[in-house]
């Protein structure tokens, strides 16, 4: 079963994105953005901004938390597939700025639309591109009302926190915050970058912060590191919503973060990370007790 898995998925990743979502529902129209910021996270994420002119502003603000775009490039024949990270508020044109949407590349060579978009920024900002909006792995979950969710479970490995910041930062844009109980589950391999130079760490931080709880907390587990004072020497070290652990999600992590069996009908989780990581967790939310299958969803791109 599991070679099985392997073959599934190196056949998968051979496909181009829009090979790869042709079952995805997406929108029917192209939207122009302007490629207008760039801003590098660490020696391998850039966040990208991409304008949104107001004539096409309707068509691109139409999106939940959680979904993706095609992005077509001038010059490639294939578009790129590309998580949105920002929010739908964002999207939305206010007195002090134009409406966005924002994207986390990571530097792919053999990726040729996010090798295009880490060409030199001089020689790629200003330009205009054409997206359009897609994905099923959205906020609120298909299957259930948001209101009745009553705990968010939220698992993130590497760049799979593409996803969920939308989600969470959607999450906290709301006059009321709920659902009220949220666990963040977020694994990333360390080096010798700060800790502010983690992809979303600093801004889920300063969005807890903003709003404090002791029903919501990330736990950010740093693998492939042996030097603990690595958070504690660094700024945005933890806070109180804030812990660091030096080793890899457990499964105990996973079904610790459900809460008692007795209040998990309320209770749903989104994975999203490596292809191993995910199909692992996905398989241990589902086998838990209180938990069903269609409250435990995933994004695979492979």
């Amino acid at each position: 079963m599991a070679a099985w898995k392997r073959s599934m998925s190196a056949s998968r990743a051979a496909l181009s994105h829009l090979e790869r979502t042709a079952h995805q529902p997406r929108q029917n129209g192209l939207h122009e953005v302007i490629l207008s910021k760039i801003e590098k996270v660490n020696p391998s994420i850039r966040l990208l901004q991409l304008t949104i002119p107001n004539r096409a502003s309707f068509g691109v603000t139409q999106f939940l938390p959680g979904q993706w775009l095609d992005v077509f490039i001038p010059g490639l024949t294939k578009a790129g597939g590309f998580t949105i990270t920002s929010t739908p508020r964002d999207a939305k044109p206010q007195p002090s700025r134009d409406g966005y949407v924002e994207l986390a590349i990571q530097d792919s060579p053999k990726n040729p639309p996010a090798a295009w978009l880490w060409r030199p920024i001089p020689e790629i900002l200003g330009k205009s591109l054409l997206i359009r909006v897609g994905g099923s792995f959205v906020w609120p979950p298909p299957a259930m009302n948001a209101e009745d969710v009553k705990r968010l479970i939220l698992v993130a490995g590497g760049v799979g926190i593409n996803p969920l910041i939308s989600i969470f930062s959607h999450i906290y844009s709301q006059p009321a915050l709920k659902p009220e109980h949220i666990r963040f589950l977020y694994t990333s391999r360390g080096s010798s970058q700060a800790i502010n130079e983690i992809l979303f760490y600093s801004r889920i931080q300063k969005l807890m912060s903003s709003r404090p709880s002791p029903n919501r907390k990330l736990e950010l587990y740093l693998t492939g590191m042996s030097n603990a004072s690595y958070v504690d020497e660094s700024q945005g070290s933890p806070t109180e919503e804030v812990s660091v652990r030096h080793r890899r999600i457990s499964h105990k992590d996973l079904i610790t973060a459900l809460g008692p069996v007795d209040g998990r009908k309320g209770v749903v989780t989104y994975v999203c990370g490596p292809a191993k990581m995910t199909d692992e967790f996905v398989d241990v939310l589902k086998s838990a007790e209180g938990m069903t299958a269609d409250r435990v969803l995933c994004e695979k791109w492979w």
